[in-house]
């Protein structure tokens, strides 16, 4: 999986010229970027089917995030498809200012990156704030999403075939308008979809002591964040995990009663933590102001943003206060609390 992806990311300066098929830079020179662009397709295949075998022989649940994750794999397999067919230069002649061209960068761009990223946003969500997003709403959402770009886009490969370019103000072809009606009624769907996010997400606020996730592993996890609390306390562990193994926290899960039982006892010890800054938001901003004004040659402005940055930057540098300490009492409290919220979570899940 690591060479996969060192390998996508070295190819992935290589066939950036797949985009200037049709500029004239003569047939050698594009069946090498359209080598290369079929070779990337390889180690992606890769992560593809890493992707699939770990789901291979195991107890899948269909939660939120995993729906959105085998979204992404099969929009994204998709994309992937087209693309190998847009690198081959003669069918690239063709279909390169086409809707098919424009069907394609969105299966990837939104298989390969909204989907991935929605899973991702359903899957932390309650780690980072504490309580889940309402799981019904989320279905719906999803579901419209993803018909929705089916609706909309496939279309759009067709009409790419039929001779439909891209960027049309008007058309005068009656072939293409009922892939066009198809289309915009996906794009309808997809609406709906992202009104529902919407909605999911003022739900979730709403009744987010309903969705409180008490136990700081609502999704039954391997990964150690899964470990602490939710959200986590700001020095994450009281007590460094002892890691053995890829999935250590599923280990210490496989033992967690009699791990539980002994983690009371620990010999607790006060934490040091850094001080919270806003140094790297200011000279962000600084730096921002500054590059517009270097953009546009105002010099008085890139002055002002230079100094205000350097300024920032100074003051940071001679705090004489950087850190603080977190008792070992407070340490204690934090996590046993958080230990026995697991445990009568886990006693209340037995007893029904």
């Amino acid at each position: 999986m690591v060479l996969a992806t060192m390998v996508i990311c070295l190819l992935s300066f290589m066939v950036w010229l797949h985009h200037f098929f049709t500029m004239g830079a003569g047939a050698d020179v594009n069946a090498i970027f359209g080598i290369a662009s079929m070779i990337i397709a390889v180690p992606t295949g890769v992560k593809i089917y890493n992707w699939l075998f770990t789901m291979y022989g195991g107890r899948i649940r269909f939660a939120l995030p995993m729906m959105w994750a085998i979204g992404f794999m099969v929009t994204f397999i998709i994309g992937g498809l087209t693309g190998v067919l847009l690198a081959v230069p003669p069918a690239d002649f063709l279909l390169h200012n086409s809707l098919f061209l424009i069907a394609h960068f969105h299966n990837v761009i939104i298989g390969g990156v909204l989907f991935g990223a929605f899973a991702g946003y359903t899957y932390w969500f309650p780690k980072a704030f504490g309580f889940r997003l309402h799981e019904g709403l989320g279905k719906a959402a999803f579901w419209f999403w993803l018909v929705g770009f089916y609706v909309a886009f496939m279309p759009l490969y067709v009409a790419g075939f039929l001779g439909m370019t891209r960027r049309m103000q008007h058309y005068d072809v009656p072939e293409w308008r009922p892939w066009l009606l198809v289309a915009g009624a996906g794009a309808i769907l997809i609406l709906i979809g992202i009104i529902f996010q919407i909605v999911q997400l003022a739900v979730s606020i709403r009744r987010r002591e309903e969705l409180r996730d008490r136990t700081g592993d609502p999704w039954d996890g391997r990964s150690l964040e899964w470990a602490t609390a939710s959200p986590p306390p700001v020095f994450n562990f009281a007590v460094l995990p002892d890691v053995r193994g890829e999935n250590a926290y599923w280990a210490m899960k496989a033992r967690a009663k009699k791990a539980d039982a002994e983690k009371s006892e620990t010999d607790y010890q006060p934490i040091e933590m850094p001080r919270n800054s806003p140094t790297g938001f200011v000279c962000a901003f600084f730096a921002t102001l500054m590059g517009f004004a270097l953009i546009w040659h105002i010099w008085w402005m890139v002055i002002a943003g230079f100094i205000g940055a350097f300024a920032t930057f100074v003051v940071f540098a001679w705090r004489d206060h950087d850190e603080y300490e977190i008792p070992a009492e407070e340490v204690a409290r934090i996590d046993r609390a958080n230990i026995n919220e697991r445990r009568d979570m886990v006693s209340a899940a037995g007893g029904r």
